[in-house]
Parts: structure tokens; sequence; C-alpha cells
């Protein structure tokens, strides 16, 4: 290594270091690879996310999601999709290193291969119903729950049908615990999220060349309204089912007798406190895909469930829901005033409708980040994206980070997929593909979407070369353009140093891109890390106030 302004080839290998999983509440945390000394991860302001370091974080990885119920079974239609009731003797809704089933299973093998692949998050789904089941006895449009109630009441107490199991809470979380951890001893964080598809297991459709099962809410929460329902074949098509709306609508308009945003924030404190000093988990992400049929002014309402009549005064004027007075993000923020929290736009905006959240009123919190999907024109959607975020009103001076946390499903195609983390890295985006298993997902766009094999636990290898890419997971200043050939696998990122961050910047550099090995060529800084290591470090050296770097494979 040369002085300042000089450069220097340097041939790298190591091996990420891999902590044994403690048992219970003494879990390891996963501080190996670009993790070291990170903490709990930030949301300062600006689309960033930081660490403790003070170092902008560029995070990538996959969806993980267990949407499949205790009784249900896989479909003999493509992809297998898992049809049947929530509750059965099968793990409900969470994945276990020792099933059997591939569909249910998630070992330590499987978490060193998203590792391989260069991958530093998860996003780890929860569902509602396995933490909040209810009663057994409890069915869609119940009235102890479903009945209306007059807006500016109180809200009744729900006695002995009260849904909330403290020791079901409990039961489900350790198991979540297990795959935080393995997750974690591969360097892999999660962001928690509380997914739902077509709002809950009560809408499912079995027959036909598309069975599909919805997944999210319990049945207690579900109401619907009285009469025959009629489901499509496709499960795109349920949102379009008057039943379907109106249990959506009750949820957002939080109107019934169950004080369902109630129910469902208690849930989430239960998750938050959980996880309040865990720094493997990066944050929580308030609800998957949230919609509204039936509101004509549903990104108000949507706003205002989330911050509240107190922090969201004109949304909830205009929208009138019963909102909680603090709204779902002060609900969780008052459990865990620690990690981020992660909210969506509405689901109309997957397509590029576009997002007002923050921007009609500002959405007055701290450490939040705004989380999106794209299923439409990719260039199109992340320059809107990019520009409405830039225009959403936080309590964070620059507004919050943002996150692509789903792409791919349905237009999985590796030149999609390729394109789309290319106009990522642009914007040196953090993102998650959808997904990573295909875990016999019961609403899945296409039936083979997933890049990682169910079966053979393998990545496909075309979806793999798109997605295994090499990329600044943490920079020690501001992040600069960066690019990557995949023909001649040579990556070049640039940055501007801030000296007072005394850690070292951080690059992901995927073992399976780079299975040969591969050279650094940096100006700037010396390279402080071990020969081929699967994240390159970056020292400052001299007076350099900018630092360039190229990665090439050996061979």
């Amino acid at each position: 290594m040369i002085g300042p302004g000089g450069s220097c080839a340097l041939r790298l290998v190591g091996v990420i270091a891999v902590l044994a999983a403690l048992p219970g509440g003494a879990r390891a945390s996963g501080t190996g690879g670009g993790w070291a000394g990170a903490g709990i991860v930030q949301a300062r302001g600006g689309p960033y996310l930081t660490d403790d370091l003070g170092r902008r974080l560029e995070l990538h990885g996959v969806n993980l999601v267990a949407k499949c119920g205790g009784g249900a079974r896989p479909a003999q239609a493509a992809g297998t999709p898992c049809i049947g009731p929530a509750t059965g003797p099968r793990l409900a809704y969470v994945l276990s290193p020792a099933s059997r089933d591939p569909a249910r299973r998630f070992t330590a093998s499987d978490a060193r291969t998203l590792a391989r692949l260069g991958f530093n998050m998860v996003r780890l789904g929860i569902i509602w119903e396995g933490l909040e089941p209810g009663p057994p006895a409890a069915a869609p449009d119940d009235p102890r729950y479903c009945s209306p109630h007059r807006r500016g009441t109180p809200f009744p107490s729900l006695g002995r049908a009260n849904p909330y199991d403290p020791a079901t809470v409990r039961a489900y979380l350790v198991r979540t615990d297990r795959i935080v951890a393995l997750l974690a001893q591969a360097g892999i964080r999660v962001v928690i999220d509380m997914h739902q598809d077509i709002w809950g297991s009560a809408f499912s459709y079995a027959a036909g060349t598309t069975p599909w099962n919805g997944e999210g809410a319990p049945p207690w929460a579900t109401c619907s309204g009285k009469g025959r329902v009629r489901l499509p074949t496709s499960w795109g098509d349920a949102y379009q089912v008057p039943a379907v709306q109106q249990a959506l609508h009750h949820f957002w308009a939080n109107d019934v007798r169950a004080d369902l945003q109630g129910q469902f924030a208690r849930v989430w404190q239960a998750v938050a406190r959980h996880y309040r000093d865990d720094q493997d988990v990066l944050g929580y992400e308030v609800v998957n895909e949230p919609n509204d049929f039936l509101s004509r002014r549903f990104n108000s309402e949507l706003q205002c469930d989330y911050g509240g009549i107190v922090h969201e005064p004109r949304s909830c004027a205009v929208s009138r829901p019963a909102a909680l007075h603090d709204g779902l993000i002060g609900a969780i923020q008052a459990a865990d005033p620690t990690h981020v929290v992660v909210f969506e736009p509405s689901g109309a905006t997957d397509f590029g409708a576009p997002e007002t959240i923050g921007i009609t009123e500002p959405l007055r919190f701290q450490n939040v980040a705004l989380a999106f999907h794209v299923y439409g024109a990719a260039a199109t959607q992340l320059r809107q994206t990019m520009k409405e975020r830039a225009r959403t009103g936080t309590g964070q001076a620059g507004g919050p980070a943002w996150i692509m946390d789903e792409f791919g499903a349905s237009n999985h195609a590796p030149g999609a997929a390729a394109r789309t983390v290319s106009l990522a890295a642009a914007a040196n985006l953090s993102w998650t593909y959808w997904a990573g298993f295909q875990l016999d997902d019961p609403t899945a766009a296409d039936p083979f979407e997933a890049l990682i094999n169910q079966r053979t636990r393998q990545p496909y290898p075309a979806l793999a070369r798109a997605l295994a890419v090499p990329y600044p997971w943490a920079t020690a200043g501001t992040p600069g353009p960066q690019s990557f050939d995949r023909v001649t696998r040579e990556f070049n990122y640039s940055y501007v140093l801030n000296r007072r961050i005394e850690a070292p910047t951080e690059i992901a550099v995927p073992p399976y891109t780079y299975p040969g090995g591969y050279t650094a060529l940096v100006i700037g800084a010396r390279v402080v890390s071990a020969v081929d290591a699967p994240v390159l470090e970056l020292s400052a050296e001299g007076n350099a106030a900018q630092v360039s770097v190229t990665v090439r494979a050996v061979r």
C-alpha cells in the first residue's frame, strides 16, 4: 500500500466468523462480518440507515415468510401452495430447523447459503394469527368482536372473549427466536414484518389449478359481513370481493367492538418488548401492503392510523377512523423506543400509485423508515419514490430512510431482477427480494418465484447471478457511485470520507460470485481485511478526502 492518493492491488482470503447460538435469552448476537461493533441500527434522518459507528448502510437480502397454517397441506398445483385451516398438528406460521417439511424448515445451512450470496438482511415475516389465534370457537363475524362500535365512545371489555394470551405470544416468539439466531450466526440481521395477504386465513379457494389461502389476521378479527362469499380462482382478484374489502375496512376504520387496532397494537408491543435490546433485529415493519378499498381517503386514514390523533390531527380530521391515541407507530415505539419502525404506504403504490404518507402532513416520529414494493415499471417507480421520499416529512431531519423490501415475485425473471438491482445500486438503496424460499406460498404471484430451490436448498444459478452482487455494506462517509458488470464481475465504488468516523468502510464481496477470489485496487485507503474476505474492509489513509475501489475476479 502506498501513501495518500496512491493505489494498491491486493488479493484477499478469509472466512465469515460464525458465532455459536446460546439457548433462550442468552443467544449470542451475530456480530461477525460487517456487523462488528455496529450496535442497534438507527434511522437518524436522510435516506440511509446508520450504525452505532456512524456509517451509512446499504443492506441486501430476501424475504422469508412462513404462510402455512397448522392444518394446511401442500396442494397438487404448481408450487404446491399450502391450503387448509390455520390450526392443526403442524407448525403454524413459523419455521423450524427440525421440521421434516421443506416448506416449514429453515436451518443453519440455509442461513449460510444466504450469507454466501452476500446477504446481510432478511425481512422475516410473523403472522398475527400465529401470535393471537383467539378462542378455538371464535369464527369470522362473531358478534363478540364484530358488532358495530360507535365512534367516540370507549371500547368495551371483551371479558372471557379476550383473544390475547401472553403464553401463546411467548411460545410463538420463542420459535421465531430460533430463526433470528440462525440468521445472526451467519451475519444476517432481520426486519420483523407483520405480514398479511388477503387479510387472513378466513379467505381461501381450494379448487382449480391455482388454489390459494389468505394469511394474516385471525378469524375472530375478520368482520366481513354476513352472507355467502364467492371467492375467485386468483388470489389477487380476491381483493375485489366485498367480504374481503369489508374485513380490511373494519380494521383500518377500527369501527367494531373488538378494537381491532388496539388488539393489533398490543400484540406488536409484546413483540417489540421481546426484541427491545436485540441487535440482530433491524426494526419492525408495521404491516404488509395496507389497503382499505372502501375508504375514499385511505392515504389520510392510513396516516392517522399510523400516527394517531395526537401526531396526525389533519389526517385524522379528514378520514375519521377510531385510531389509537398515538397510533400504531406510537404504540410500537412506546414498547421499544430504540429500534427503527418501518411503515409502508398504500398497497396501490406497489404498481406506481403516488405515495402521500408524510407529504400531505408530516409523520411526526423519529427513527422511522419508508418501505416500498416495486411490481410495476421499476425505473419509473424508483425515480418517483426517490422524489417522494425527499418530500416526506418526519421527526427526522432529512426525512425517513428508505428500503425497497419487495420486488421480484411474478417479475422474477433473472434479467428483470438484475435490472432492478442495478437501478437500486445507482441510488445506493437497500433491498430484499421476494422471495428467498417458496415455502409452499399460498398467495404466490408465481408458483416458482423463489431464489432458492425448496427441495435442494441451492440457489437457482441465473437468479443468483442477478442478485448476488458486491455492494458497500457500511460506508465511513458519504456514499458515491457504484457499478457492477456481471460478465467481467468488476465492481467499482467511490465515496467521500468522513474523518470523524474511525471504523472502516466495509464492502460485501459475495463468495458465490467470487469463488476463485478477487483483487482489490484501492486509492485513498488501505485494505485491512484478510485476503478474499467476504467483507472487504478499507481504512482511510493519509489526508485523502475520497476513496475509490475496484474489485475484480481472479478467475
